[in-house]
């Protein structure tokens, strides 16, 4: 991560939002969870019962809006979270089909491969940002599938 839980307090404030415990309660599990999690697991993480499930998707829809955190959906029906490229490292994920496994990988095969300054020589596309999730099965269950 980039930045610490102040730079949030403050982006917040500069936007005229107050800094709520939700608020801070969701950030904290964003900052140290590596991987995105749905509403749900982020709520579970809590572990403060005052603050509520409807609570968490208000801090999330609001950190959306602010570019802070962004949406993934890895194809379960159910929007998974995570800190945006500005606050960590861009990256793609590995999902396992079989146990839901989900692996960050860190370097870019899109970038690698020069594929958006090809597209922006053949089209003159400039492309602003991608993603790519990419779909099989872990180590684990590639073992005993067999």
């Amino acid at each position: 991560m980039r930045h610490g839980i102040t730079h949030f307090k403050d982006l917040l404030g500069g936007e005229g939002y107050s800094w709520t415990r939700a608020r801070s309660a969701v950030l904290t599990v964003l900052t140290t969870v590596p991987r995105p999690l749905r509403a749900e697991e982020i709520h579970r993480a809590l572990r403060d019962p005052r603050i509520n499930l409807s609570s968490v998707y208000r801090a999330l829809r609001l950190f959306e809006s602010l570019n802070v955190v962004h949406r993934v959906e890895l194809g379960e029906g159910a929007a998974r979270y995570e800190l945006a490229d500005d606050y960590r490292d861009h990256h793609h994920h590995l999902v396992c089909d079989a146990c839901g496994r989900i692996e960050d990988v860190a370097a870019c095969p899109v970038e690698a491969a020069g594929l958006t300054r090809h597209i922006r020589k053949r089209t003159g596309f400039a492309v602003r940002s991608h993603v790519l999730e990419l779909f099989g099965l872990c180590r684990p269950c590639r073992r005993d599938a067999r």
